[in-house]
């Protein structure tokens, strides 16, 4: 009995992570939904728990304002970041599942 040469290639899945870099200086920037963590939620659909920084467990969250890094939009997007990611400068890799929701308030809770 002859035995059958099998070939397996294992290629690991990169996950493609989007990269938002967050808008300082925009914490006077009100929304009718009460916060902008509120409005996240509301648009999304979703409920978080941690940080959407693809490495960190941090759980005091708020709605952060981004703007996708590297890309010709230039929209802001509001994104649930701990304290210590909302108050960066550098650009953050944010988890896939997160759903980037439009800051424009006008295509969102003052339509």
């Amino acid at each position: 009995m002859d035995a059958e040469l099998v070939l397996v290639s294992v290629i690991p899945v990169k996950y493609i992570m989007t990269k938002v870099k967050n808008i300082n200086g925009t914490s006077d920037n009100r929304c009718s939904c009460g916060s902008w963590m509120k409005h996240w939620i509301n648009f999304s659909n979703k409920s978080v728990i941690y940080c959407v920084e693809k490495s960190c467990i941090n759980k005091n969250l708020v709605g952060a304002h981004v703007q996708k890094s590297n890309s010709y939009d230039h929209n802001w997007y509001i994104i649930p970041l701990c304290i210590a990611h909302n108050a960066s400068d550098r650009e953050i890799e944010i988890i896939d599942s997160c759903t980037l929701v439009t800051a424009n308030k006008k295509l969102t809770c003052e339509k």
